[in-house]
């Protein structure tokens, strides 16, 4: 079991003793000034707080693992905080020792937990708390009439689901996003890759799809719902590129009832040359153009008159295969930390908070996928701007277990 935790290095400095007559014994700390339960209970894949506390000025704290049913391996540190999160896949009776020293003191304490075996969880996502595709081709693609964003919602997590997963759900342009969750905490194993998250193909060169920030919750408060103060970004490959944009910002604006169509002619291929028009904080502005066959770009379900997304925007060398045609692509895909990167598997040690610093998440709970690229792709009859697809997200640690993809 040494592989699930985190190894970190603590040093007591605890006296020299020895057999002479002028031995100097260190003071020992009373049990009774060590707080710390002595047993716990837990499910695997939960997280469990382990609270402790000790008598004294400035205490420090050394959690190791003194007994392990998985591998036997033991002695090993796991935390040096007063309180420790812990959790794990195998269930069992495990064994912590506290060592804490104070005042030139040193003492120790046990504690035990039983980790049950609860249930079989889910590998694959199991809910969906948003669905907020971006104004494009396909934004309005699961919409029925009648329908309300709960009703959409529904219809795309029956697409990436357990029974259908790589089947994509298109977010749209700049900013569109997804926020799906699991039925148990995935487990973060140090050194060990703990998500894979799915895409669409990044051979499409008719529809290439775009790459898709993401970001990690893990369920502190453990109300089963994603809070905003929760997320964190996972740091990818093109985090510290200097082309990568920090503070994008695009405003998409809904067609006006009754807008003129811009048509070249009765057997054009578009209904509108200028359906949707966009500008962004960096001195563009264009029109999406709706082929005949298109239902409208702009959500339907949305009722403001303008979108606005903000965050970070990459940059994936995007141009046309061929000078003057609008039919095919190429791109540069990330090569990890994205959804759609060239490898779709995500450590959560790669998460950080809003100032770049390092979460240490015990797992996560909930992810959210954001369309990270603006790239408007003309008059093409495939696409109207580069948008990111999600076919779904796994735990790898239990594809690994039974073998699954």
């Amino acid at each position: 079991m040494k592989k699930n935790f985190t190894h970190l290095f603590f040093a007591l400095a605890f006296l020299v003793t020895g057999c002479g007559k002028d031995e100097v014994t260190p003071d020992v700390i009373n049990p009774s000034d060590i707080t710390l339960q002595e047993k716990y209970e837990v499910a695997t894949f939960s997280v469990l707080n382990i609270t402790a506390s000790a008598n004294g000025n400035n205490p420090a704290y050394e959690w190791v693992l003194t007994k392990n049913p998985v591998d036997q391996v033991t002695d090993s540190v796991i935390g040096n905080t007063k309180d420790l999160r812990f959790i794990t896949l195998y269930p069992g009776t495990y064994e912590l020792t506290l060592n804490v020293l104070a005042d030139q003191k040193k003492g120790s304490k046990k504690t035990t937990i039983t980790v049950i075996n609860d249930k079989n969880y889910n590998p694959y996502i199991t809910n969906i708390y948003d669905f907020d595709p971006a104004p494009g081709m396909f934004a309005n693609d699961l919409f029925k009439t009648g329908n309300l964003k709960a009703d959409v919602m529904n219809t795309a997590l029956g697409r990436i689901n357990e029974t259908s997963v790589g089947y994509p759900l298109d977010l749209g342009g700049f900013g569109g996003s997804i926020v799906v969750g699991f039925d148990h905490t995935v487990v973060n194993i140090p050194g060990e890759k703990d998500l894979r998250v799915y895409g669409g193909d990044l051979t499409d060169k008719t529809n290439p799809p775009a790459p898709g920030l993401i970001y990690v919750a893990y369920d502190k408060n453990d109300n089963a719902k994603p809070d905003d103060d929760e997320w964190y970004e996972i740091i990818g490959s093109s985090h510290a590129k200097a082309n990568t944009v920090k503070n994008f910002k695009i405003t998409y604006n809904k067609p006006a009832t009754g807008k003129p169509v811009v048509v070249t002619g009765p057997n054009g291929f578009f209904a509108d040359l200028e359906h949707l028009y966009c500008e962004n904080n960096q001195g563009q502005s264009y029109y999406m153009a709706r082929p005949k066959t298109k239902k409208e770009f702009y959500p339907t379900w949305a009722t403001q008159n303008t979108i606005v997304y903000e965050g970070i925007k990459l940059n994936v060398n995007f141009e046309a295969a061929r000078a003057g045609q609008t039919t095919l692509w190429n791109f540069e895909a990330p090569e990890w930390g994205y959804v759609n990167s060239v490898n779709p598997d995500i450590d959560i040690d790669w998460a950080v908070d809003k100032n770049g610093v390092k979460a240490n998440l015990p797992g996560i709970d909930f992810i959210k996928v954001v369309n990270c690229v603006s790239e408007p792709m003309g008059l093409c009859q495939q696409q109207s701007s580069m948008a990111a697809r999600f076919s779904g997200a796994a735990d790898l640690h239990i594809l690994k277990k039974y073998n699954l993809r």
